[in-house]
């Protein structure tokens, strides 16, 4: 093999390396913002809900609520369809007081989720 054949497969083996780390890079990124990935950094340290309802068919609403947990009235919660689920977001106020989320969602179609369906 002389130097030009060397530097070839270098420079093959560099670019394969480079386009094998960015694939693993992109596939990490995907899984990491998908399936409401954060939903493990946004509830940290909360024990099961006390209640859980779904909104729509199609498109709708996740929600979970804890409705005294140290002293906050917590709602996580999450938009989904058939082909996408976004990332869970959270809302806390007193005890005894809804979250915003809750006041929004009052006159929608409501169906029972069971809470420990959360982890």
């Amino acid at each position: 093999m002389n130097g030009d054949s060397r530097r070839r497969v270098k420079w093959l083996a560099g670019i394969t390396a480079l386009s094998l780390l960015l694939c693993v890079v992109l596939v990490l990124g995907f899984f990491l913002t998908s399936c409401s990935f954060n939903k493990h950094i946004v509830a940290a340290g909360l024990p099961n809900p006390d209640r859980a309802f779904q909104t729509g068919t199609v498109y709708g609403v996740d929600v979970f609520i804890w409705d005294c947990y140290q002293s906050k009235h917590i709602v996580l919660y999450r938009e989904s369809s058939e082909m996408r689920v976004g990332p869970y977001m959270r809302q806390e106020v007193a005890c005894g007081e809804q979250a915003p989320i809750e006041l929004s969602l009052q006159d929608e179609r409501k169906r029972e989720l069971r809470p420990e369906s959360f982890w």
